[in-house]
This record gives structure tokens, sequence and C-alpha cells, in this order.
């Protein structure tokens, strides 16, 4: 069984995400989208999860799968763990999964005499990761963690402010334990092929949404034995990830090293020189997520290969395909030359995705006659149709600031020579 799965979420009770970010809403967009399975996001905080106990009800006994409003969902939650290890200050951000409530209230029973847990839906902890494990694991031995968005600079497990070179240094003796790593925004799987620690695991995309539009902007695709707790965690463990959905690492806010103060954007080949400082003010830059993926790298790198319908592939089929992919409403917003909350895009999205099914169904299956029946603009069929095909014009992201990724404009199809994309 294929499910489309979006497991690195949050609710209203994280910071700086939208107030509408409920159960409701998270699953009537996870219908729109065409996601069939979701996280029950920020389990540690007491007051939302108590929320989710009333509206999630488990799909059988001991699934680990519950369901409300019509989507499936599954427990899983984002904490930042902050410590010093071998004189650095580490902040990595790890996500979390359980089996059922039960494992989530032991385990935030010791959580909750390292933080006021009301304050954040994305706790932050100053313990180590090997720490974490041990007080999830004691909670439940079906408990699982995957280091999350790992090239990130600040963030990620391995990102170039406060992350470590290999995930041994991170979980020493409990390194076979970590079952997968999340690609994040700025980089998709192609520059984890070449990392020792990632391309001999699960590489997943989700979307870490803040809000009801980020949601779906990178999924995971998994070949599930069972809908079941079990069998997500087996799909992971195995290395049953049919494709990925991603987001163009352009268009990231971390893929380029720079200095946005200065409005300094570098590759790496052109930084690799100046020993993470700026060209025009001599501080220190933010060293991006290409720059730490190359770092990392053990020398033998693989090129993926685009396919005629836009999917990219190991040559050697070792490791799962990807799609990088524009949200609906983007290419919408370019193409009509208005903001993304507009009425004029949310009406069109609202048509589209009424009328053929999903956003993704939009996205990666629909002829470009069906968009024109329904919209009668030429402009945005074409626009699916090349972003489709991964025909786009990138402008990458640096230091916070984020890139973008738009179709170029033509009404013919590409052609079906294959692209090479290398990094």
């Amino acid at each position: 069984m294929r499910i489309i799965c979006d497991l690195h979420l949050h609710s209203r009770y994280s910071l700086a995400t939208s107030p509408k970010l409920d159960i409701r809403s998270l699953a009537d967009a996870g219908t729109r989208v065409g996601i069939d399975l979701l996280a029950a996001p920020d389990f540690t905080h007491p007051t939302w999860r108590s929320e989710m106990r009333d509206e999630l009800v488990e799909t059988g006994p001991g699934s680990g799968i519950f369901s409300a409003h019509g989507k499936e969902f599954m427990l899983m939650s984002e904490v930042s763990c902050i410590w010093n290890e071998n004189r650095r200050s580490r902040r990595v951000h790890f996500l979390i999964a359980a089996p059922d409530f039960d494992a989530v209230d032991r385990m935030c029973e010791t959580f909750a005499k390292l933080q006021d847990l009301e304050a954040d839906g994305r706790p932050i902890f100053k313990i180590s990761a090997r720490e974490l494990l041990g007080i999830i694991r004691d909670a439940d031995p079906r408990t699982e963690v995957a280091p999350a968005h790992v090239f990130t600079p600040w963030y990620g497990i391995f990102g170039s402010k406060s992350g470590f070179d290999s995930l041994n240094e991170c979980f020493g003796d409990a390194t076979d334990e970590i079952l997968a790593v999340e690609t994040g925004p700025s980089s998709d799987p192609s520059m984890h092929w070449s990392v020792a620690d990632s391309k001999v695991r699960s590489i997943v995309s989700f979307s870490d949404a803040h809000s009801i539009a980020s949601l779906g902007r990178e999924a995971t695709v998994l070949e599930v034995d069972e809908m079941s707790y079990d069998g997500v965690v087996r799909a992971l463990r195995e290395r049953n990830v049919v494709e990925t959905y991603e987001f163009h690492p352009e268009h990231g806010k971390y893929h380029l090293d720079g200095h946005r103060n200065c409005n300094v954007q570098l590759h790496p080949e052109v930084s690799a020189g100046l020993n993470g400082v700026c060209p025009e003010c001599g501080r220190g830059m933010t060293l991006g997520v290409l720059n730490r993926a190359r770092s990392l790298s053990d020398g033998d790198f693989v090129q993926a290969v685009k396919d005629d319908d836009g999917l990219w592939r190991a040559p050697n089929g070792e490791y799962a395909p990807y799609r990088h992919l524009i949200p609906l409403v983007e290419l919408l917003s370019y193409a009509l030359g208005v903001g993304k909350t507009t009425k004029r895009v949310m009406g069109a999205y609202t048509a589209l995705t009424d009328a053929i099914g999903s956003e993704m169904d939009v996205l990666l299956n629909v002829d470009a006659s069906d968009i024109m029946a329904i919209l009668r603009r030429e402009d945005i069929a074409d626009a699916i149709i090349q972003a489709r095909f991964d025909n786009v014009d990138v402008e990458p992201g640096y230091d916070g600031v984020y890139g973008s990724a738009v179709p170029k404009s033509s009404t013919r199809k590409p052609s079906s020579e294959q692209g090479v994309l290398s990094f």
C-alpha cells in the first residue's frame, strides 16, 4: 500500500505559527492537498495534547494510527535539544514518533521536569541527543527519533553552526537506532546520496508547516505493509521510500553561503577561500546547506538524472527518486500576477482542487486540457505543466533569505532529453 505522508507539522501552540492550526483545519487541508497520513504534532504541549485526545480516535486496537474529520494521523512531535559537547554548543531539532498517548504521557512526565511544556509546542530541552533517546525509549521501546532538516545551519544535526560531522559523534553506540534523516527545504535527496550517514537510511521530506498553506509543500511516499504505526516504522527502517516531493533546494532560505546584512550570496566554490568571512564587512557568513553537504560528502558524487516526466533518479537506481514541486498557490500567484492570499488565487485554487480532487493530482497527474476546461487560462495550465517537468528558473536563498523557483514560460511540452543535476 502506498501512502503520501507529511509527518512534520505544528499546531497553533508552537511559537511563530498560525492560530488556525487545529486538528480540523489540518484534516481538511490534508484532504485538499492529497496527503494520506499527517502528523498529530506538538504532542508535548499539555493543553494541545488534551484537545487531540478529544478529537483523535484510534483506527484499531494498538494500531497507533488515529482518525479525525476523515483524515488519519500519527503521533509525531518536534523538539529542540541544546547542550555542550566537545567544547561546542550543540543545537539540534529532532522528530519524535510515539505509538500511543500513554507513551507520550510517560515521556512528558520526564520532559516536564526539564521545561515548562505549556510555553511552546516545540519545547527546548537542555539535554543531549542520547539523553533524549533514553527518555523516549524508557517511556516506550517502540518510540523513534529522527533528526529534522539535517543540514540547516543552526538546528540541523549536520548544520555548519552547531552540528556534528557524523551521526556517531552525536548518538555514539545508539547510531544504528536512527532510522531516517529529513532533508529540509534547502536540500533534496541527491545532496544526501554522497553523505555516508544519509545514504544508508531512509531519506524523508516533510513540510515543517507553520501554517495551513505550507502543509504538504514537502512529502514522502511510503510503501507500507499495513496502515499502522508499526507499518510506517517498518517502512522507514527498511527504506521503503517510493519517492519524495521536494521544495527546490534553491527555494529554501539556507541553500547558498552568504551574509544577508551585506546582500552577499556566494556559491561554495566562490566562498571556499574566504574562511567563512563576509568579503564586504569581514564578519562571519552563514555557510549554507550546499556547502555543508559538499564538506560531508565521501567524494563519490552521485548525479541525479531527470526522466521525461520530471522525476529525478540516481543512475544506478540505488536510492529513492524524487520530484521538485512548486506549491499550487505559488504557481497561481505567479501566473495571475497577484499575491498568494488574494481572492483570485484562492478562488482558482478551490476551483481546481474541487474539480480534480486534490492539489497533488493537479500538480502531478491531470492534463493541461483539464486545467484549461476549469479555468480557461492557458498561462495557468502552462505554468503547472512546466513546473511538473521541472522546467523552472531558480534564484537561490541564503542566510535566512528565501530563494525562488518559477516555471519557465512556454506553451510547448519540454524536450524529452534527460537533464542532469549535480551539486
